[in-house]
């Protein structure tokens, strides 16, 4: 063997630093991008911020504008540990019952639930599993009831405790049979019990008026802002317009005072310097402008194809998905989806995530009508499941029959299973009531 050494020409795509930070804008948030800027700020001494909410003067809008702009902020509510921790001064427990309740109350996860064993909890305070046990009543005493539970079962029983009159045969049921209640196994449990089966009915129907997540009304989180990226309105003429929200995205400005400043000195470094930062700064404002104009011509895309759905809201939302925008702009597909990442629209109808105008099409035995939706295609399976005899639930083929006859759709019963979980709809053994209502 003899070694040579060759040289040839090869092709190679390879992405630049500037095109995949061209990449990265396009998938930020309203917020993600304001951070992203804001840290070039402070790489590059030239670059300055303009905040242009600074401009914005909340007393200047309508009031119908106000309301649009303040129902995008979440409700704040109090957090969970805050409520509980608030309840304790009324107990008076010494110093050191004090310490492992506010331990137990730190290890709730958000739903309200105890996930530490009992036996750690001891280990940690060098006290007796009993003892802890105790600190744990305590947590379940306070509001709201079934708080400190550490399953579904014990935190139903807990609140099954604390209503007002007691039902013994709900609460015997939940603490000594509940694995066969919850699975509808009721014949079999009726006839363990001799009981009749509209017994346990009834205390099926008790038992939904609790509340499995008793902490779901509390949060552990800071109030968010949904900013939206996009603005769709209507004119008085009845067209719609499409506006890209300026007042949450800063403006980028070269500081030239600083430029003339430095460029002062005769330091070639100095010199390649400043030219390097300005290469950056006029990079990244034809990155923003490029994400703008993206996103501009997605939306007027899902415009033009959703104008019904902007019209009565979403239960006219029409099949639509990345690949046909795609095509209709001539960019890739992957494109689109990090462009409608995490941006939202404020639209008539409220602010909603862009994402949400795209749905897969099923398909329609009538020819001459759209396909419908998949959004569609659930509210269709809601609506009979609303409708059903609920002693006689419709089961997952025979919605697929009603689909086809009334609808038009053709789905198989593996989607509508499908489907129905999506929705969070058990199944149709267990919405099987067995006495009217």
């Amino acid at each position: 063997m003899r070694a040579e050494l060759l040289q040839e020409q090869r092709l190679k795509l390879s992405l630049t630093k500037e095109l995949t930070q061209a990449i990265e804008l396009l998938q930020y948030s309203a917020v993600e991008l304001q951070s992203f800027l804001y840290e070039q700020s402070l790489e590059n001494p030239f670059l300055e911020i303009r905040d242009y909410r600074l401009k914005r003067n909340f007393r200047n809008l309508s009031d119908k504008e106000k309301q649009q702009w303040i129902e995008n902020m979440s409700t704040y509510s109090e957090t969970l540990s805050s409520y509980l921790t608030a309840q304790l001064p009324a107990l008076s427990l010494s110093e050191h019952e004090e310490r492992i309740v506010h331990y137990m109350i730190a290890c709730l996860d958000e739903d309200g639930y105890l996930r530490v064993n009992i036996e750690e909890i001891a280990e940690r305070f060098a006290i007796s599993k009993q003892e802890a046990e105790k600190a744990l009543q305590i947590i379940q005493s306070l509001e709201p009831a079934g708080v400190g539970a550490r399953n579904l079962q014990e935190c139903l029983y807990l609140q099954l405790k604390r209503l007002p009159y007691r039902d013994e045969f709900a609460e015997q049921i939940i603490q000594h049979h509940f694995s066969l209640f919850v699975e509808k196994a009721w014949k079999t449990l009726a006839k363990q019990l001799g009981v009749d089966i509209a017994l346990l009915q009834r205390v099926w129907d008790l038992i939904r008026t609790l509340e499995p997540r008793p902490g779901i009304h509390y949060t552990k989180e800071r109030p968010h802002f949904i900013v939206p990226d996009i603005i769709v309105q209507r004119s008085e003429e009845g067209d719609w317009r499409i506006f890209y929200n300026e007042d949450v995205h800063p403006e980028l400005i070269w500081n030239r005072g600083y430029e003339q400043k430095i460029s002062s000195c005769q330091d070639g470094q100095v010199h390649a310097f400043v030219k390097d930062k300005y290469r950056q700064f006029l990079w990244l404002a034809k990155s923003l402008e490029q994400r703008k104009q993206t996103l501009l011509n997605i939306m007027h895309v899902i415009v033009d194809k959703q104008k019904q759905c902007f019209e009565t809201g979403f239960a006219a939302l029409k099949p639509l998905t990345m690949r046909e925008v795609a095509e209709e702009l001539g960019i890739h597909e992957s494109t689109v989806s990090r462009a409608v990442k995490n941006k939202y629209v404020q639209a008539p109808f409220g602010t909603v995530e862009l994402r949400r105008f795209f749905s897969s099409a099923v398909s329609s035995v009538y020819m001459d009508e759209d396909a419908a939706s998949s959004v569609k295609v659930k509210m269709f399976i809601k609506q009979l499941i609303e409708q059903e005899n609920k002693q006689q639930p419709l089961s997952d083929q025979k919605l697929a029959d009603l689909l086809h006859e009334q609808y038009g759709v053709v789905i198989s019963r593996r989607t509508v299973a499908k489907y129905r979980e999506q929705l969070h709809i058990p199944s149709s053994a267990k919405r099987k009531q067995y006495v009217g209502k």
